[in-house]
């Protein structure tokens, strides 16, 4: 697309109107899969990085500020979002390595325990939607309040709120797990 027909595009979407941004999405969305699937090497991934990209535009459309071509911004967009996902990946895989390491691999290869983290990512992708990936950016990529609030354009205050409700959420869903895991761990620890 041209520059000209990008600026028609981006004050489409700004307006609010549903044909340029099908436009756009029509036009990128492919590439961007493609594009994302090489750096991350997982298409279901891409195709959920690229869905996320676009619906993020679409709901922030009024503030959508392009400085270069919106080409440009959409494969820049695209790869900081992979460097994201490869980033959570790595504190995922760093995550599951820590919980490996501090139970016994009875524990670990038990059908029970497997179970308890499967349930606990279930509850966690339950959260609305602001509530999980605010969580998320606290628990599992270890990002400081401030910034996920700077990540996020939100405010401290918010992100506080929405990590007590995820922290009161999981308690909820989990109290009969919670007597459970204090009784193993005094008893091999």
């Amino acid at each position: 697309m041209k520059d000209k027909t990008d600026a028609k595009i981006l004050s489409g979407i700004r307006r609010g109107d549903s044909k340029s941004f099908d436009l756009l999405f029509d036009n990128y969305y492919d590439r961007l899969c493609n594009y994302v699937t090489s750096i991350i090497q997982n298409n279901e991934a891409a195709e959920d990085i690229i869905q996320d990209l676009f619906a993020n535009m679409w709901v922030n459309r009024k503030r959508l500020s392009v400085q270069v071509s919106l080409k440009s911004y959409l494969f820049r967009s695209s790869y900081n979002a992979s460097v994201d996902y490869l980033k959570h990946l790595k504190v995922e895989n760093r995550y599951q390595a820590g919980i490996s390491e501090q139970f016994p691999p009875s524990f670990n290869d038990s059908l029970e325990f497997l179970e308890l983290l499967e349930s606990m990512e279930e509850s966690i992708e339950q959260l609305p939607e602001q509530c999980k990936v605010i969580f998320k950016l606290s628990r599992f990529e270890q990002l400081k309040y401030r910034e996920i609030a700077q990540k996020l354009s939100v405010s401290e205050n918010t992100v506080d709120t929405q990590i007590r409700r995820a922290l009161k959420k999981l308690r909820e869903d989990f109290k009969e797990y919670l007597a459970l895991l204090l009784i193993f761990l005094r008893i091999f620890f």
